[in-house]
């Protein structure tokens, strides 16, 4: 069988693209097709050692973990060590995943149309065979994510700690899966605060201004609003722009495990008393 360096390449893209798209998935991770196309691009370049003459088991094995790390981190950069590792073992896993659904679909007529060679497999099959089996593969895990998301029990006594700059506050918080709000740009969840909760992290004036900034009148001193933006939100009975800043750090602690996460996060302000924080619990699900 002839081997085309060009389906190789686009197929691999593809389906990197698929991967990672569903290590985000299952990490809960913002991650922007942009990076996840460099990522995908990147990984897809390592395919071309089936083009090489035989290499040893412990070559390729070093090159496909290579492979992996590299687009982890192109991907997800951002991340703490300890989440890019778990990131990193949950992209072999579905990667494992994916694998098995292709080589399982290409054995429908008898693997005549694959080759295997160092570490790679290269299946000549119809772009309808590809697209059908990624989607089954991304299905099966969105729908073990779901299940995960809906078997978890995190009723509990959180604390949320957020840092802004050399202040910080400790809120208390709750769990609410109905806190669907994320920054509709950096695909970042937003945490919802009352305002007197983060007031001790600003300035009188700059907090003012910013929980005026999507009135017809703001204030008009000139303050500086770097890292605040308004997120549209919608309730029941309300909906409006939200005043919300992107923290120095966002850590979500379990008062009763005593278990700390960091979060990326941006805490949304509202005029409203309240007397936890809200938080989505996917934030906090492994």
């Amino acid at each position: 069988m002839y081997i085309y360096a060009d389906i190789l390449i686009i197929t691999n893209i593809y389906a990197n693209f698929f991967l990672l798209k569903a290590t985000a998935r299952l990490t809960h991770y913002p991650l922007r097709n942009g990076k996840c196309v460099v990522g995908a691009l990147t990984g897809s370049l390592f395919s071309l050692i089936i083009l090489l003459p035989e290499l040893n088991a412990f070559t390729l094995l070093l090159v496909r973990i290579l492979s992996a790390v590299i687009m982890v981190i192109i991907s997800f950069s951002g991340q703490s060590k300890h989440e890019l590792y778990r990131t990193g073992l949950i992209f072999f896993f579905i990667s494992f995943l994916f694998a098995g659904t292709e080589y399982a679909f290409s054995l429908l007529d008898n693997g005549k149309h694959m080759v295997w060679h160092n570490s790679v497999l290269y299946i000549n099959i119809s772009l309808l065979t590809l697209v059908i089996s990624t989607a089954a593969a991304y299905a099966a895990l969105c729908l073990f994510r779901r299940f995960i998301d809906g078997s978890s029990d995190f009723d509990g006594d959180y604390t949320v700690i957020i840092m802004n700059g050399s202040k910080q506050v400790s809120v208390k918080a709750i769990c609410d899966s109905g806190n669907n709000l994320t920054d509709q740009f950096s695909g970042k969840p937003v945490i919802v605060c009352g305002k007197s909760s983060v007031s001790p992290l600003f300035e009188e004036k700059a907090l003012a201004c910013a929980m005026h900034c999507a009135s017809s009148s703001p204030s008009s001193e000139p303050v500086n609003l770097k890292g605040w933006r308004v997120i549209p939100f919608s309730t029941v009975d309300s909906s409006g722009l939200m005043p919300s800043f992107l923290p120095t750090g966002v850590y979500i602690k379990n008062n009763e495990s005593g278990k700390i996460k960091y979060i990326e996060a941006y805490i949304g302000v509202t005029e409203r008393e309240m007397e936890h924080a809200v938080f989505n619990p996917k934030i906090i699900s492994d």
